[in-house]
């Protein structure tokens, strides 16, 4: 990680070795970064965040055990790690658990009951997913073969209160050739938004598109209702890249 760390300019890291064949956990960040490291474990890191010497938010990297019979192991430290402290929290990473049966697509489906344990523990902790895009799936197994095994199983939840205060955030799906898992990005901040989108266009005649009408649906649905900003933001980004191509 002390190579990783010089490759790529970071200033500070700080990483919990793995065990056995389980990944390992590091943090990385620059020194106008203000942050400390509180706790940690072979299965989570985490990170208080300041903003002008003021402790701002809680952030878990998490990495869920991947033995099913220490699912409840891994629910009981989320559960810890929602009640340290009332601060903005979000926790993200690995969870090697799903919230729903459509969420993995193989010949054999997810047991119900970790379906649903895992479930009662985010409604437990007043957690909502942040929505992920790119992709549905972050981790395949046996592609291109009858035994073919795609989950979502990186993800990310936050409090209502980390909403709030991060309303504009973008968790996304990238791309890599040489892992099981696809990595995923959060940003504070999208970088593409900018005043000009807020301008809603409309048309009327637009409704006639059935494919118009598809489409706001689904970017509607997609975004969870909390988020409310982040559904305007989108909608009014379609809107603006469906007039180009109406009027052109």
């Amino acid at each position: 990680m002390e190579e990783f760390r010089v490759k790529f300019d970071f200033d500070h890291c700080f990483s919990v070795d793995r065990v056995g064949r389980s990944g390992c956990l590091a943090v990385l960040w620059k020194n106008f970064i203000q942050c400390q490291i509180s706790r940690y474990s072979h299965h989570h890191i985490d990170v208080i965040f300041s903003e002008n010497n003021n402790v701002s938010w809680h952030l878990s990297c998490y990495y869920g055990h991947p033995e099913r019979t220490k699912r409840r192991e891994s629910w009981h430290l989320i559960r810890n790690l929602a009640n340290i402290s009332p601060l903005p929290w979000c926790i993200w990473g690995d969870f090697n658990d799903m919230m729903h049966a459509s969420e993995k697509k193989g010949k054999h489906s997810h047991p119900q009951s970790l379906l649903d344990g895992f479930h009662n523990v985010i409604e437990e902790c007043s957690l909502s997913e942040l929505n992920l895009s790119g992709g549905k799936f972050t981790w395949e197994k046996s592609r291109g073969s009858s035994n073919w095994v795609r989950e979502k199983l990186d993800r990310g939840y936050a409090t209502m209160s980390w909403c709030n205060k991060f309303l504009m955030y973008n968790l996304k799906i990238l791309h890599a050739s040489v892992s099981d898992h696809e990595p995923i990005m959060l940003e504070l901040c999208k970088p593409d938004i900018s005043l000009k989108v807020f301008r809603l266009c409309f048309e009327k005649i637009w409704l006639k598109e059935p494919k118009f009408v598809k489409d706001i649906s689904t970017i509607w649905n997609t975004i969870p209702v909390s988020h409310l900003l982040p559904k305007l933001i989108e909608v009014s980004s379609f809107m603006a890249r469906w007039r180009k191509v109406f009027l052109s």
